[in-house]
């Protein structure tokens, strides 16, 4: 595989190498995308968190707010999970 990356991040790969920091420019960007993969696995169990306690409104009668404020809320949050994944 190769990677054509912008100067400045070619930069910044070249002084973790003489830094002693990663041995190569491959070694940089697997520590990249394990971290990369581990943030967005991060923000999914977030989400899913959220998911859970919204049903748990929407099944909840005594609950406050009412079932249009619960899909409305889900709504909101998906679209901000959405838009907030595209920014990165």
């Amino acid at each position: 595989m190769k990677v054509a990356l912008a100067p400045g991040l070619g930069k910044f790969v070249r002084t973790k190498i003489k830094r002693g920091v990663y041995r190569d420019a491959s070694e940089v960007i697997r520590e990249s995308l394990r971290r990369w993969k581990a943030q967005e696995e991060a923000g999914w169990a977030a989400l899913d968190w959220l998911e859970q306690g919204i049903q748990e409104g929407l099944d909840n009668p005594e609950m406050s707010g009412g079932p249009g404020f619960w899909r409305d809320l889900r709504k909101e949050l998906h679209s901000e999970h959405k838009n907030g994944a595209r920014r990165r």
